[in-house]
C-alpha cells in the first residue's frame, strides 16, 4: 500500500452541482464524498489534471450559461497519509431503499422482494442520495408503466434509465457528455440490461416521441430544451422534470404551463415536477 494518498477538496454552485458530479463520475475516480458543504476526490494517482479539467469545465459553463460569477471554488490538493482510505470509504458508503428500488454498491448483498440495482463505488454518492435523483426514481416507480417508450435525457450514470428500465420500459438515453454515455452503457451491463438506443447529444436529435422522458438536469438546461421536450412527447405522455433549485421554480412552471402538472417534491432546496401532455404539441 501506498504510503500518501491524494485529497481534492472544492465547492461548487448549488445550481451546478449536480454537472459537476456528472463530469467527475465519467472521469473514473477511484472515490467521491460529499462533506463540509463540499465534494472531496480521493485517487492514489495525482489529481492535477483532474483539477486542471475542473477549471476548464468551470470555464465552459460560465460560457454556456454567460454567467460572471465564481462557479467553482475553495479548491485545495492535498497529500495524506494512506490509512487504507479505500476500505474507509467503502464503510461509509451506504444502500438505500426509494420504495422498492433499493439501490447498492458491488459488495453489498442484495435485498429480497426488491428490485436491486448495483452501482460502482464511485457512483454510490450520486445514485439516489441527492433529493433530486432520489425524487426522480419515487416518481418513476408511479408514472413508468411497462413496455412506455422513455427517454433519460442527460443521463449522467445512467441510473434513472436502468430504473426504468427493470420498470419494463424500452429505453433511449443521451447525454452532451460523451463518457457519460459510456458510464451508462457500462452500469447498464453490470445490472444486465439493455438500452434500445443511446447517442451522444441532446433531445433534438431524438427520432420518436415518448411516453415518458425524465430530464435531471439544471433549471437553464430544462428551459433551453422547453420547446424539444414538448415536440417529443406523445400525447398523455408523462415528463419528468428534476434537478432545479426552488429558486427557479416559479420560471420553469411557467415555461410549461399548456401542460397539466400533476405531481411535484420538494426536498430542501431542490424541486422535481411530473407534468402530464393532455394534448399533441
Amino acid at each position: 500500500m501506498q504510503k500518501i494518498y491524494y485529497e481534492l477538496f472544492f465547492k461548487v454552485d448549488k445550481q451546478y452541482k449536480n454537472l459537476f458530479l456528472d463530469f467527475v463520475f465519467d472521469l473514473g475516480i477511484e472515490a467521491i464524498e460529499e462533506k463540509n458543504e463540499g465534494i472531496y476526490i480521493r485517487s492514489n494517482e495525482s489529481l492535477e489534471e483532474i483539477s486542471w479539467a475542473l477549471e476548464i469545465f468551470s470555464q465552459k459553463l460560465k460560457e454556456k450559461f454567460n454567467t460572471k460569477k465564481d462557479i467553482l471554488y475553495d479548491k485545495t490538493i492535498k497529500e495524506k497519509e494512506n490509512k487504507n482510505w479505500i476500505e474507509e470509504y467503502k464503510k461509509n458508503i451506504k444502500p438505500i431503499l426509494i420504495d422498492q428500488i433499493y439501490i447498492h454498491t458491488t459488495w453489498q448483498e442484495e435485498k429480497q422482494n426488491c428490485i436491486n440495482i448495483k452501482i460502482n463505488p464511485a457512483l454510490a454518492f450520486g445514485s439516489g442520495h441527492h433529493e433530486s435523483t432520489y425524487a426522480c426514481i419515487k416518481f418513476l416507480q408511479k408514472f413508468a408503466k411497462k413496455d412506455d417508450l422513455v427517454l433519460d435525457l442527460g443521463c449522467g450514470s445512467g441510473i434513472l434509465g436502468i430504473v426504468m428500465s427493470k420498470l419494463g420500459c424500452k429505453v433511449e438515453i443521451c447525454d452532451t457528455d460523451e463518457l457519460a454515455i459510456h458510464s451508462s452503457l457500462e452500469n447498464a451491463k453490470l445490472n444486465q440490461i439493455c438500452f434500445e438506443n443511446s447517442w451522444k447529444g441532446s433531445i433534438e436529435q431524438a427520432k420518436h416521441k415518448y411516453n415518458l422522458i425524465v430530464a435531471n438536469i439544471i433549471a437553464d438546461v430544462i428551459l433551453i430544451l422547453e420547446k424539444d421536450i414538448k415536440k417529443h412527447l406523445k400525447d398523455n405522455a408523462i415528463l419528468i422534470l428534476s434537478g432545479i433549485l426552488d429558486k427557479y421554480q416559479t420560471r420553469v412552471k411557467e415555461k410549461f404551463q399548456d401542460l397539466e402538472l400533476i405531481d411535484e417534491i420538494k426536498i430542501n432546496e431542490w424541486c422535481s415536477f411530473v407534468f402530464k401532455n393532455k394534448k399533441e404539441i
